[in-house]
């Protein structure tokens, strides 16, 4: 069959890239591609949502050899390109293959390569990756008449690629496409992290090195150090954001809000000079300062989505390099906003100079720290600062009011459509909208943050920062200011050491464990926060034995704890005599609900 168009042999609907360097190569996830594998799991085919997707239209065509030729160089030189996930005896890895091929999916685009770039992209992201089968990278072009290049949809997935280096990678394609480089830029010289083998391409920073790091004195070192911080923070803080009377929803209860902003970029630099602080730091204790006026908290606990990418090793690295930090701090309440946000940027500092350490021994940290303390923490709560450091660089003076009102008239507010579930249930997240945009992104589950909350939270996000460019705005103002109406909880809530708890919710809890037997839960003592002792009616029960299956039952469950104290009685007092009248009854047996 011949091109009609031109009397030749047609152009085919996929290109064949075929490489091949060095010497195959495996080893263990690194730490930031084992937190990602897990959540991919859970999340199976609803894993596609963390699809990394982009369309990139370049400045003038060029031909497809050209696009063959720069894609192959960056598949050579970076692993990451050529790596496939698996799982072996029940343990994930990565294998880098020396030899394969990808298809390039070729779309025409005569009249609108943007559009067509744009919807390419889309479809390819449309599902998950299916990590032992496939590269983590999809990859389409779209030609014009003459069958030139003008734009590359690329899809990347968030086990290979975080946000920065997915950037990077498709800074390094734009530079070869555009002719601004020979070849994929590398870091030749650079020495490998201690305790890594020496890369089979010599120069560029690898996964394989990273995870050699890791496991390496030095890499266990930094880790301990990391869950020090984790221990400590979780001592005192609440087991839950989310301690809250929940709210009826539907199939689809995640909700998903976007404010593309001029005015939060504008307000959010300035008012990072203007403290010494930072952008990231800005938002996040905005985000603290909301979160907390709705759920009535002291304490904020949140995880960070960290980066970290402090050297030119890790910069320059095309793999995942995101953790989680801990941020576990008393917000300040009796001050004004830019007191608080100064007063931010130490914890948030800490958390962020300790995220380097092994998920799965955070987990254990987190497991046994909720046992001491009789709870199971709920770590649902997220921020993710996704822009570069200097992307809203304050360059000139502070915008005076009348230009962030002008600003946010531009401001344009999307809801995404909702999910039926996720690992989250609450998260705020910035990057870098272009054109001195910031996007400002919002999850929430709107069983805990019901109604409008999404859109108040995110418009009021934009409504304080340009507030407290112009004037003083006081923390406690922060409710009244954007139209948030505080969490309200009932009178059979009380306040306690692992957050707010509903004593009915307990004894349900106790009941469950105890084999169905009536239970009552009641304040351990006269003073508000003493805690809570359960009352069993069941002479034969064992206090420790009840406590560990109470343990049990907690993971999944907001607004409980353990009880502080067992006691077994003989048998429940009279019907009708009321909640005090179980401290009058035979006690055969009292146990502890905590190590002493």
């Amino acid at each position: 069959m011949r091109d009609a168009t031109t009397g030749g042999p047609p152009d085919p609907a996929v290109l064949d890239l075929p490489f091949a360097v060095g010497e195959a190569a495996s080893g263990p996830l690194t730490w930031a591609q084992s937190v990602m594998w897990d959540a991919m799991q859970w999340f199976g085919k609803e894993a596609n949502q963390f699809n990394i997707g982009q369309p990139l239209v370049l400045a003038e065509p060029v031909g497809q050899a050209r696009l063959l030729a720069s894609l192959r160089g960056l598949v050579e030189a970076h692993q990451t390109l050529r790596t496939r996930y698996v799982a072996r005896s029940g343990q994930p890895r990565q294998e880098v293959h020396a030899s394969g091929r990808y298809d390039v999916e070729v779309a025409d685009g005569h009249d609108d390569p943007a559009r067509v770039a744009g919807e390419l992209a889309g479809r390819l992201a449309e599902t998950a990756f299916d990590h032992e089968a496939e590269w983590p990278l999809r990859v389409g072009c779209v030609v014009d008449g003459e069958r030139r290049v003008t734009a590359v949809a690329l899809v990347g997935s968030h086990l290979a690629f975080d946000g920065w280096a997915f950037n990077t990678f498709v800074d390094l394609l734009r530079a070869g496409l555009s002719g601004d480089s020979e070849q994929p830029a590398s870091t030749a010289g650079a020495e490998p992290p201690a305790g890594a083998e020496p890369s089979a391409d010599a120069g560029v920073p690898q996964a394989l090195e990273q995870a050699a790091f890791e496991g390496s004195p030095a890499g266990q070192q930094q880790s301990r150090l990391g869950l020090r911080h984790w221990e400590q923070g979780l001592s005192t803080a609440p087991a839950s954001m989310f301690d809250l009377p929940r709210a009826a929803t539907g199939d689809q209860p995640i909700e998903r809000h976007l404010l593309d902003s001029a005015a939060v970029a504008a307000a959010a630099a300035a008012l990072a000079a203007r403290t010494r602080t930072s952008f990231s730091t800005v938002l996040l204790c905005l985000t603290t300062l909301v979160l907390t006026a709705y759920n009535g908290h002291d304490t904020a606990v949140l995880k960070l989505i960290t980066g970290n990418r402090l050297d030119r090793r890790s910069r320059d690295l095309i793999a995942l390099n995101t953790l989680d930090a801990l941020l576990a701090f008393t917000v300040p309440r009796d001050v004004d906003l830019l007191t608080a946000i100064r007063q931010t940027h130490r914890p948030a500092f800490d958390a962020y100079r300790r995220a380097q350490c092994d998920p799965r021994a955070v987990a254990t940290v987190v497991e046994e720290t909720g046992r001491r303390r009789g709870v199971s923490f709920d770590l649902s709560t997220y921020f993710n600062n996704g822009h570069r450091g200097n992307d809203w660089a304050v360059t000139g003076p502070e915008p005076r009011p009348d230009r962030l009102a002008e600003l946010r008239a531009g401001s344009r507010y999307t809801r995404l459509d909702p999910l039926p579930r996720s690992d989250m249930k609450f998260m705020v997240a910035a990057s870098n909208g272009g054109a001195g945009v910031c996007r400002l992104g919002l999850l929430v589950d709107t069983t805990y943050l019901p109604g409008a909350l999404g859109e108040t939270i995110v418009r009021g996000i934009e409504t304080l920062l340009c507030d407290a460019v112009a004037e003083e705005v006081g923390v406690a103002e922060i409710p009244g200011r954007i139209g948030l109406a505080p969490a309200v909880r009932g009178a059979d809530w009380v306040r306690t050491p692992a957050g707010w708890v509903r004593p009915a919710d307990v004894a349900e809890l106790v009941r469950e464990a105890a084999g169905g037997v009536e239970v009552a839960v009641l304040p351990a003592g006269p003073a508000p926060g003493t805690g809570l002792t359960a009352y069993v009616a069941d002479a034969s029960a064992v206090p420790e034995e009840l406590h560990r299956r109470v343990l049990a039952l907690l993971p999944g469950r907001t607004g409980v704890a353990a009880p502080d104290g067992y006691v077994a009685c003989a048998a429940a007092p009279p019907a009708g005599a009321g909640p005090d009248a179980w401290r009058g009854v035979p006690v055969v047996a009292r146990g502890p609900g905590r190590p002493a």
